[in-house]
């Protein structure tokens, strides 16, 4: 079922919605959550959370891109979760990682901030939107799906190491403002 359908259901406070959800994104949102908190049920109940905040926030909200809107949600949600349960502190090394990789560009230790992350995340936002479509996949890939470099190497069926340059890169562009693209062989051409 498209998007702007299940959206529809939503509006129309049609329960099947929920259904169609899971079976579009049910994957991708267990996948995310997993990752982040590296314990299924507890990925489990926060999707499970998730859907009810999507479902309290379809109406009003009509978001344009249902998926990106969910994971936003079910990313959030994972984290406050991880914060809530000291979980950093239990194998959560690879959010605090990816954390620690992105203090190098603020060059602040309080990124964890609420102010800090929407600022930042405005910031990234508009400086992604400049970079080549590799640089944005591959930085997208690590730091808001948190997937290892290995992770990322095999889907884009390049080397550990290219991801950890383009990685890199990107971070030292983004630390001193620079709109050009990245300029790196990517199997995308």
């Amino acid at each position: 079922m498209e998007d702007n359908q299940i959206i529809s259901l939503y509006w129309a406070r049609d329960e099947r919605a929920i259904e169609e959800t899971d079976r579009s994104y049910g994957s991708i949102c267990r996948g995310l959550s997993s990752r982040i908190l590296k314990n299924s049920e507890d990925a489990e109940e926060c999707v499970n959370d998730s859907y009810l905040r999507l479902w309290n926030r379809l109406p009003p909200e009509k978001p344009d891109s249902l998926g990106s809107f969910l994971t936003q949600i079910v990313r959030n949600i994972s984290l406050d979760r991880l914060r809530q349960s000291g979980a950093e502190k239990r194998g959560g090394s690879a959010i605090t990682v990816s954390l620690d990789e992105l203090e190098q560009v603020t060059g602040r230790s309080d990124v964890e901030s609420s102010v800090m992350v929407q600022e930042l995340g405005k910031a990234v936002d508009r400086f992604l939107r400049t970079q080549s479509q590799e640089a944005r996949s591959i930085f997208l890939r690590r730091y808001y799906f948190f997937d290892t470099r290995t992770e990322i190497a095999d889907r884009y069926e390049i080397s550990a190491a290219q991801v950890s340059v383009v990685l890199s890169r990107t971070r030292k562009r983004l630390r001193i403002g620079s709109t050009q693209p990245a300029t790196i062989w990517t199997p995308w051409q």
